[in-house]
This record gives C-alpha cells, sequence and structure tokens, in this order.
C-alpha cells in the first residue's frame, strides 16, 4: 500500500509540471461570460452582456447577431471588481431570432466560454455553455440542453481550477491510506458543497480576492505539512487530515461560487443550477484522482527508494506554487 502511494506521490510531480507549463495556471480565467437575452415581443430582445474581468483587462470578446437584428447598447457600461456588464435591446426583423446563428466573435482567441440563456416570449428557455473552441450556436426554443449547460461548466471549472486541484493533490500527498484519502476527500467534498449552496443562494457574501488569497495559502500550508510529516514530525494536520479538509473546503466552496454566483442568473434558476455545477465539480475531481490511479499502473518498474526520493519535488512544487499565488493576490488586494 505504502508503495502505491509513492507511485501516486511520482505522478503528482508529473502533473503539476504539466499545470505549471500550461496557460491555465498562469491565464486562464475559469469564470464565464454570460449573454441573457429574453424576448419581449416577436421583434424585441432584452439583453445582458457580462464579460469578467482579471485585474484591468476584459475578454475581446461580442455577441454577433445576424443581419436582419440590430443591437443597440444602454450606455453606461457597469464595470465592477469581477465584471462589465453592458445592457442593451436586440430588435429583429422577419424571420426574427428562431434558427438563428448566434456567433462569439474573438472568443476562439480568448480563454474563457460563454454561458448563453435565451427566454423565449413563450417561457420557453434555452440555455448552454459556448465553448471557445466552438464559438457559434443555432438558437431555438428549445430546453434540453439547460441541464448539460452547468454540468459542464462545474466540470470544466474544477478541471481548469488549478489552485483547487493543487489543494487535492496536497492532500494526497498528506495522507497514507485508502481509507484516510476516502475520509479526507469526503470531508472536502462535503464542506464546499455547503458553502458554494450558501454564497450562491446569498446567505453568505465574502469578497472574492480575500478568499482566492487564503485558497492559495491553505495549499502551501498543506504542502508544508506534507513534508513535515514525511520527516517524522505529524501535526494534528498529518493525524486528521480530513478535519483540515473540511474546514478548507469550506473556504474553496466560496471559491466554486464565485464562478456561477456572479453570472447573475435570476432566482428561478438558481436551484437547478446549483445542483448541476456542483455535481460537474464532483465529476471532474473524481476524473483527476481517477487519472492518478490509472497513471500509477505503469510506474510499477521504479524501485521505492527512487519514488521515496522524489517524494519532495511534487511538495516543495505545491507549496511554492501557493505561497507565490497566495503574495500575488495578497498585494492586488492593496492595488
Amino acid at each position: 500500500m505504502k508503495t502505491r502511494f509513492n507511485r501516486l506521490i511520482t505522478l503528482q510531480g508529473i502533473l503539476i509540471c504539466g499545470l505549471l507549463l500550461s496557460n491555465c495556471l498562469w491565464g486562464h480565467e475559469v469564470r464565464p461570460a454570460f449573454l441573457g437575452l429574453e424576448q419581449r415581443n416577436e421583434q424585441t430582445f432584452e439583453l445582458v452582456w457580462k464579460r469578467p474581468t482579471q485585474t484591468t483587462t476584459v475578454a475581446d470578446i461580442t455577441p454577433e447577431f445576424p443581419s436582419h437584428c440590430q443591437l443597440h447598447w444602454t450606455p453606461p457600461a457597469e464595470i465592477t471588481a469581477d465584471a462589465k456588464v453592458q445592457r442593451g435591446t436586440l430588435r429583429c426583423a422577419a424571420p426574427g431570432l428562431g434558427n438563428a446563428e448566434l456567433h462569439i466573435t474573438g472568443l476562439n482567441q480568448s480563454l474563457i466560454d460563454v454561458l448563453l440563456r435565451v427566454q423565449w416570449l413563450d417561457g420557453n428557455i434555452q440555455q448552454q455553455l459556448i465553448q471557445r473552441h466552438r464559438p457559434y450556436t443555432s438558437l431555438y426554443k428549445n430546453t434540453s440542453l439547460q441541464t448539460a449547460a452547468y454540468l459542464s461548466l462545474g466540470i470544466e471549472h474544477i478541471l481548469e481550477g488549478y489552485d483547487h486541484l493543487l489543494f487535492v493533490a496536497a492532500l494526497m500527498l498528506l495522507v497514507t491510506g485508502m481509507w484516510t484519502l476516502l475520509k479526507t476527500i469526503t470531508a472536502f467534498t462535503l464542506a464546499h458543497s455547503l458553502t458554494l449552496a450558501l454564497a450562491t443562494l446569498g446567505l453568505v457574501k465574502v469578497p472574492a480576492t480575500p478568499v482566492e488569497t487564503l485558497i492559495a495559502l491553505s495549499i502551501a500550508l498543506l504542502a508544508a505539512e506534507a513534508i513535515q510529516n514525511r520527516r517524522g514530525k505529524p501535526s494534528l494536520t498529518a493525524r486528521h487530515p480530513w478535519v483540515i479538509a473540511f474546514g478548507f473546503g469550506l473556504l474553496h466552496g466560496l471559491g466554486f461560487a464565485g464562478a456561477l454566483a456572479e453570472i447573475g442568473l435570476p432566482q428561478s434558476d438558481i436551484p437547478m443550477a446549483l445542483l448541476l455545477f456542483n455535481v460537474g465539480i464532483e465529476l471532474g475531481q473524481l476524473v483527476f484522482i481517477s487519472v492518478i490511479w490509472l497513471i500509477s499502473l505503469t510506474t510499477k518498474n521504479l524501485s521505492a527508494i527512487q519514488l521515496n526520493r522524489l517524494f519532495y519535488f511534487p511538495a516543495y512544487t505545491i507549496g511554492t506554487v501557493g505561497a507565490f499565488l497566495g503574495i500575488e493576490r495578497l498585494v492586488s488586494m492593496f492595488l
């Protein structure tokens, strides 16, 4: 069992290197843009266009409608710390907007996706995720895509949310048995599900930047605890990792909520969106853990000594990244 976990440690080092070398680590904005259309009559739609901001940068993407539709923006645009929100009116001549094709200009060159919500005059709602590798969709009165949109958003958020994956990887460095790992991951899941629900429903509201800063520092702390435990100096964190996982899971749930609550969905959509988004997060988390386990089967030829020597590489890598992100986000709070 210990040898198997040592193999996991080696694989975590490889996966973490991949994260460090990927664009998502240094610049991928995992919050989606939001395009909302609400039909007022046969020719007119009220439009909301919300793009996430990163420092002072706003994604250079724009919805492009058919030539027989005219979009009139309502000034001024609303600028917040997290997004730029524009509102307007879309008027379409015959044959209207039904069965038309919508393009998001510049999306294929960006690092985000767009969550689309269209409420038709007859009450039907179309919801889906427009992804950067396919920056267009057809508009039609259908509700079948509603579940897939939020499920996909949750899966994408966790798999591209490198700080959350690094935290899970750090937990796997800290635990030393399958039963302990199961309890630890379960505690983390329950905790972030709780605060995700509270924050998304508006019962708890915490500024995003302090939350993201503490999440980064939690990664560095877990990495340091894993190193101390390896050196034969186990702390409360190492002896009862599920307790720490639950505590920090509450914090991570607030971070997950930022990707959903900031979209600005109507209240009627939130319960279903919350459920499916959370299911997507859990599926993505299971994929991450399963990949480590499956690939670990290919490391059987490595000796125990080789695996032991490689322990500190992923631990120090995780700790360094967590500390860097924590300092970077802390500094941004005062700029």
